[in-house]
């Protein structure tokens, strides 16, 4: 069992502002603020090997995730992220072991990087119910 990997460019960043004008085939993209890149879209999709009438193929087993680069920057969505990894590896419950998943969560801090800590997690929270409080008491004027 193993996380194969998909990618495409996004013509525009997900997060952040826009950074240069990019030639992107016949039409225009933008890259993400602060580089030349564009934006890339990441699926991560559970997959085992099997062989179907004697041929090896890919069984998919699970998505695990979508995210772009530009999310992945930003330490509330990466958080958002991991939460629902955990969730969907969760829901798996018995069909993969612990060494799989193991394995698959190393591959994924990877590409991600590492899942947020009890002190990292309790410094997000507070700062998002300081903003949406912000954001309440703004409505209720």
């Amino acid at each position: 069992m193993y996380v194969r990997w998909q990618s495409r460019k996004r013509r525009v960043p997900q997060f952040g502002r826009y950074g240069k004008q990019l030639r992107a085939g016949r039409d225009f993209a933008f890259s993400r603020e602060g580089t030349s890149e564009q934006d890339i879209h990441w699926r991560a999709i559970l997959v085992e090997n099997a062989r179907v009438k004697g041929k090896p193929t890919q069984r998919h087993i699970a998505y695990l995730a979508g995210f772009t680069d530009s999310a992945v920057a930003i330490p509330a969505q990466q958080r958002f992220l991991w939460d629902n990894i955990a969730e969907r590896l969760d829901s798996l419950g018995n069909r993969i072991s612990r060494e799989d998943r193991k394995r698959i969560e190393a591959v994924l801090i990877k590409k991600i990087g590492k899942p947020p800590t009890k002190a990292q997690r309790a410094k997000l929270d507070r700062r998002r119910k300081r903003l949406l409080g912000n954001l309440m008491k703004r409505s209720e004027k």
